[in-house]
């Protein structure tokens, strides 16, 4: 009987022992954030590293989105269009904010005769400098978009 006894209380510590670890982890997983959970069951905030981590992912896709957008302006420039298309494609995946890749991607369609698809990616390059407040540069990106939609109008595809 005496076993049992000391079987039920030891089973008891570890229940209420568990039941404070899994407290601390309910408590952590109501606040959104980066923790951590020692053996004893406290909880550690960490989203000064986490915050750090997340910023040096978000620089890791602007450089990744910037070396496809250069690759797509070379490909361009050496007449590749489809592969130019594929690189600023990627690049723009990356960034959905990158007008700049919208602009030559836009130029790479209509090299291509994706005129309709130039159309799109010109105005949403203009769409995203209205955006920041860049207005001059969005007025200047109408030029070429109207001069679209006049050759789209009058069948020049």
């Amino acid at each position: 009987m005496l076993k049992l006894r000391h079987l039920i209380s030891g089973f008891s510590f570890i229940t209420i022992s568990t039941l404070f670890l899994f407290q601390n982890v309910a408590i952590a997983q109501d606040y959104p954030g980066c923790y951590i959970i020692n053996s004893s069951g406290k909880v550690f905030n960490l989203d000064p590293l986490c915050k750090k981590r997340h910023e040096e992912q978000r620089l890791r896709i602007a450089m990744k989105a910037n070396e496809l957008y250069q690759q797509g302006i070379d490909q361009g420039r050496k007449g590749q269009y489809k592969e130019a298309f594929d690189d600023l494609t990627q690049a723009i995946n990356l960034n959905p904010e990158f007008a700049e890749a919208y602009i030559y991607r836009a130029h790479a369609r209509t090299l291509t005769g994706d005129k309709k698809g130039a159309l799109a990616d010109f105005q949403k390059a203009i769409d995203i400098y209205k955006a920041r407040g860049r207005t001059d540069i969005a007025d200047m990106l109408l030029t070429p978009l109207q001069a679209l939609k006049n050759e789209i109008e009058w069948g020049d595809e």
